[in-house]
């Protein structure tokens, strides 16, 4: 348990179970995104957190080593999962924190530059924040070395933790990124966006293979974008 003004930097799938930045990237309704944001703001919250770092940049490419830590291929669909995000960590009573390490795809910080869209950022030293304040992008930095350039905001107004919608959001985020890449193999594949046959799924759990092995008998519709 935290006590007092600390930073969860946690993969998003560690605080709702098998939900991925990239499932969120894939499913039809982006606005998911808030409602998933808003209950791992909750979870953090319920283990003393009052800031979460999330997100990325980046976005994904061919043979990423880290597929499931992206959005999407498209830089309009990142930003605009991490808008929503953004939207529902606040609603949480968290202060979020961009993570801009690594990679910066100058396209999604347009498209977060256009939307009006900023938070919180951290970067691994001085020079990444130059860069992006370069870019516009000109926000609070937090460094990997924990120096602050610039002050964190703090939220008065925080709703009591609530974590009774937990579940029925993590199976709706899960449920709604069910992705039909062909139906001439009779596969489903877990996590593997590189996949181009079958379906993709985003947790190995039994009922949402059930509802997989259904959308590729014909009998349900796919939810999910690929990715």
């Amino acid at each position: 348990m935290c006590e007092k003004s600390c930073v969860l930097n946690a993969p998003l799938q560690n605080l709702l179970k098998d939900v991925s930045l990239l499932a969120l990237g894939c499913n039809q309704n982006m606005e998911i995104a808030r409602d998933v944001a808003y209950v791992a703001g909750m979870v953090a919250r319920s283990h003393g957190f009052e800031y979460v770092v999330f997100g990325t940049l980046d976005v994904l490419t061919d043979n990423d080593p880290n597929p499931l830590g992206k959005i999407s291929r498209s830089p309009f669909i990142t930003a605009q999962i991490i808008s929503y995000m953004i939207e529902g960590f606040v609603s949480a009573g968290v202060v979020p924190i961009l993570n801009a390490t690594g990679t910066v795809n100058p396209d999604v910080v347009r498209s977060l530059l256009t939307r009006k869209m900023s938070c919180p950022t951290l970067v691994e030293d001085k020079e990444k924040a130059k860069t992006l304040r370069k870019m516009g992008f000109d926000v609070v930095f937090v460094t990997g070395k924990g120096e602050l350039l610039g002050k964190l905001p703090t939220l008065n107004v925080k709703p009591p933790i609530d974590l009774s919608d937990l579940e029925r959001i993590r199976r709706k985020a899960l449920e709604g990124a069910i992705v039909l890449l062909n139906r001439s193999v009779k596969k489903i594949s877990v996590n593997d966006p590189f996949s181009v046959t079958g379906v993709l799924v985003f947790s190995d759990e039994e009922w949402i293979l059930k509802l997989a092995e259904q959308v590729l008998r014909g009998e349900r519709p796919s939810t999910g974008r690929a990715p």
